[in-house]
């Protein structure tokens, strides 16, 4: 048997396998509050991804909503990549995971963002912009979904930190 176990082959994960790779958390609005990553994947800025999440998800409901559809769950991307939208009343969840489609992760993503609006309602209603007042938000998004805060790379001439 290869390293990895029976779902991997040559270092390959199994194509059934699927992997969340990154969680995105933003307000009604799109206002990013929590972003979580795998590994680090992107140049991109997860901020300025997340809204753009929220404007495809509010621009595809509004849209299918208007034809008499519900709203959107999940989008594919390329062959293994999708993403499971999540709206409550205040807040919207994006999971973006590779492998096949899995329409237990959308329903879980629904029920997670309910959980969070329970817990977090008062949070999230008086938060005024500090991230740092999202730290019981985040660490809670963490535990459930084993994902941990994208770390930016640092630059040659930033010095690491100081303990």
């Amino acid at each position: 048997m290869l390293p990895g176990g029976p779902s991997r082959v040559a270092g390959v994960p199994h194509p059934l396998r699927r992997i969340v790779e990154h969680i995105y958390l933003t307000d009604f609005g799109g206002t990013p509050l929590v972003h979580l990553s795998r590994r680090f994947a992107s140049d991109k800025d997860p901020d300025l991804v997340a809204s753009m999440f929220t404007a495809i998800q509010n621009f595809m409901d509004d849209s299918f909503h208007s034809m008499g559809i519900g709203d959107v769950r999940s989008i594919e991307m390329g062959d293994r990549h999708h993403v499971a939208f999540g709206r409550g009343h205040t807040l919207l969840l994006y999971v973006v995971y590779r492998g096949r489609e899995w329409n237990r992760l959308e329903r879980r993503v629904i029920r997670f963002v309910h959980d969070l609006e329970a817990r977090f309602a008062a949070l999230v209603r008086a938060w005024n912009g500090d991230v740092d007042a999202l730290g019981p938000l985040q660490r809670y998004v963490e535990q459930e979904w084993d994902l941990h805060p994208r770390e930016l790379p640092r630059t040659p001439l930033e010095a690491p930190p100081t303990p």
